[in-house]
């Protein structure tokens, strides 16, 4: 949604590293999105190569091309749900919507949209809809058992409250009623109380909720960068919240804050720094770019909080640059390296003793290599499979063995096969 207000909140980013951005910036670890390398350093273990063995399940989204990436993948109740949509303001495909909630279902092999049911609370009036009243759906979140979404960018509503939605059976059920919520980047369920991450016109936000999500009300701000309050983590015993990341440079400070919550939800500012949280990162001044990074998918594994980490790209979406791992917070942390140094990650996961990672590589030729490593200990990394397609996967989830993925794009090139599911069977996967 175009509003004075995206453009002020916009400006408020891009002053909020004291006006300083007449240059823009470029990171070490690659300022594209994708990184094109010699075929000498993406050798391929061809052992877990399963390109012939991939199952095409469907292209389930009628969305143009960019808003058909698959943001996420979650599996919920032995089905596989799919987050897609664009909430950008900039081409291609902007400010998608509204945005259907989808699944895939294994059982019946079949691609299944769910309902939205939303009660006005000034008139009582009850009505559904066939999608969400979003742009995007970025992420699903299970709290407490239940499913919900929070509201990425709502669709032509005034920007007064914020949405998130819950799966109450086989229907969803919207509420409207975030306070100053233009955007609701993350949710999460801690000590008994129902918390939410947004981005206003003012500063990042954290709201906080003692009654399921009936009511809310502000918890505490966020003292750093820009405007918008993206990503819940809980480590040991305490829940962060993130807001935009600076890289280690010469130019400006990279201190920043993540919000820390304790269990009695006192609230601190914990001061973090680029050179510690973003390993092996620095910011150089580079002719129409920014220096903002953000976190992306984040596990706690073996006592260890593993993230993903990269360029805040087209207003809110994230350009993948390495996969992070650190004991303690304020610690100096470490980039992980695979055996395809040129890995970028898009999604990780964890089962019981494992956690596994999903990553791509551009080759010369234009095509991508998919990967997904495996480790026991956030140390030692295995690659279980690989494939090559004309784009890269998004996001990925396992479900009995089987491996799911979605395909996503860059804005330039714009892939149309984003938005593909493919599938691999736990069965093409023994001895590999």
């Amino acid at each position: 949604m175009i509003t004075k207000k995206k453009i002020v909140q916009f400006s408020l980013i891009c002053t909020a590293c004291a006006g300083l951005l007449v240059s823009g910036s470029s990171l070490s670890l690659s300022a594209a999105t994708t990184q094109v390398v010699s075929a000498a350093s993406s050798k391929a273990d061809q052992s877990t190569d399963v390109t012939s063995k991939l199952q095409l399940l469907g292209q389930p989204f009628s969305t143009p091309a960019y808003a058909r990436n698959v943001w996420d993948m979650q599996v919920f109740d032995g089905k596989i749900y799919l987050g897609h949509g664009n909430s950008s303001n900039a081409q291609p495909s902007p400010n998608a919507g509204p945005i259907p909630i989808v699944y895939y279902n294994p059982q019946t092999s079949q691609f299944v949209t769910q309902k939205v049911t939303y009660t006005d609370p000034k008139t009582g009036k009850k009505s559904t809809e066939d999608a969400t009243n979003e742009e995007q759906i970025d992420t699903f979140k299970i709290l407490k058992g239940k499913l919900y979404i929070p509201g990425n960018d709502s669709k032509s509503e005034e920007w007064n409250f914020g949405n998130f939605y819950t799966l109450d059976g086989d229907q969803w059920t919207k509420y409207r009623n975030l306070p100053d919520g233009i955007h609701v980047y993350d949710m999460a369920y801690y000590h008994g109380k129902l918390l939410a991450a947004i981005g206003t016109d003012s500063a990042p936000k954290v709201l906080i909720s003692e009654d399921n999500g009936a009511n809310w009300k502000e918890l505490a701000q966020i003292k750093g960068i820009g405007t918008r309050a993206y990503k819940f983590f809980e480590f040991k015993g305490t829940l962060y919240t993130a807001a935009i990341l600076m890289p280690n440079n010469n130019i400006w400070k990279d201190q920043t804050h993540l919000l820390a919550i304790d269990k009695n939800f006192n609230v601190t500012q914990q001061q973090v720094s680029g050179a510690n949280l973003l390993p092996g990162m620095t910011y150089v001044q580079t002719a129409g770019k920014t220096p903002y990074m953000k976190m992306g998918k984040t596990v706690v594994f073996k006592k260890q909080l593993a993230y993903i980490v990269g360029d805040v790209y087209n207003d809110a979406q994230l350009a993948p640059k390495a996969l992070i791992v650190t004991k303690n917070i304020t610690d100096p942390a470490r980039t992980v390296t695979f055996a395809d140094a040129g890995a970028l990650p898009t999604d990780i996961i964890t089962r019981p003793n494992k956690t596994y990672v999903l990553t791509y590589t551009k080759q010369a030729d234009g095509s991508y290599i998919n990967r997904v490593y495996m480790t026991k200990n956030l140390k030692k990394w295995t690659q279980i499979l690989q494939f090559k397609q004309d784009t890269y996967a998004k996001s990925f989830e396992e479900l009995n063995g089987d491996f799911y993925f979605g395909l996503g794009t860059d804005t330039k090139p714009v892939s149309e096969s984003a938005g593909k599911i493919l599938k691999v069977k736990a069965s093409d996967l023994k001895g590999k």
